[in-house]
């Protein structure tokens, strides 16, 4: 990319290389990847997943919308 910056080919070549990797660590940014991939590669991988199992997890996910009546109301017929 360094070497030949207006060359589309090379600068597709190098945003699909940095999305992938994206994609493969489970960050959002490709800087965010790089270190990722490159703390993977400096320790054992069981070490790496009790690192990602330490990361705060979401709640589950709640209902959204308007809340729903407990009480079926039939209108029809009155």
């Amino acid at each position: 990319m360094l070497a030949a910056p207006a060359d589309h080919a090379v600068r597709a070549t190098f945003e699909d290389a940095g999305y992938t990797l994206c994609v493969l660590m489970g960050k959002r940014c490709a800087r965010e990847a790089a270190d990722a991939a490159e703390r993977y590669l400096r320790i054992t991988p069981a070490a790496y997943l009790r690192e990602q199992d330490e990361r705060p997890h979401l709640r589950a996910v709640t209902r959204r919308g308007p809340a729903r009546s407990r009480r079926w109301r039939f209108l029809a017929g009155r």
